[in-house]
């Protein structure tokens, strides 16, 4: 499995904060042109799972992407799950990550 830097990046950095804001820290970004760049891939911190148990093969649709939550920054799903093209042209516009679960 890969991941592009720039993601991995996004995600401990958005873990970061959140941690830092259960601690009370409020964490600024210094510029405009970051904030601009930051500001969405912050924010992208809900987990989500599909349940696909009623699957014989799962397959991870447009539909399914279409339905997440916008803060949704990663998508947790079976092992062995089918993604479509078109749901990983939406994985991709929206830099969402996939975790597979055994």
């Amino acid at each position: 499995m890969e991941i592009d830097l720039e993601k991995l990046i996004n995600l401990v950095t958005a873990e970061v904060i959140k941690e830092l804001k259960k601690q009370g820290v409020q964490a600024v970004v210094s510029s405009e042109k970051h904030a601009q760049n930051f500001q969405m891939s912050s924010l992208r911190t809900k987990s989500e799972e599909i349940d696909m148990s009623k699957y014989k093969t799962p397959i991870l649709t447009e539909n399914h992407m279409r339905k997440l939550h916008d803060l949704t920054g990663e998508v947790v799903i079976p092992k062995g799950t089918i993604i479509t093209p078109k749901a990983k042209e939406i994985i991709k516009e929206k830099k969402i990550a996939i975790t597979f679960k055994s």
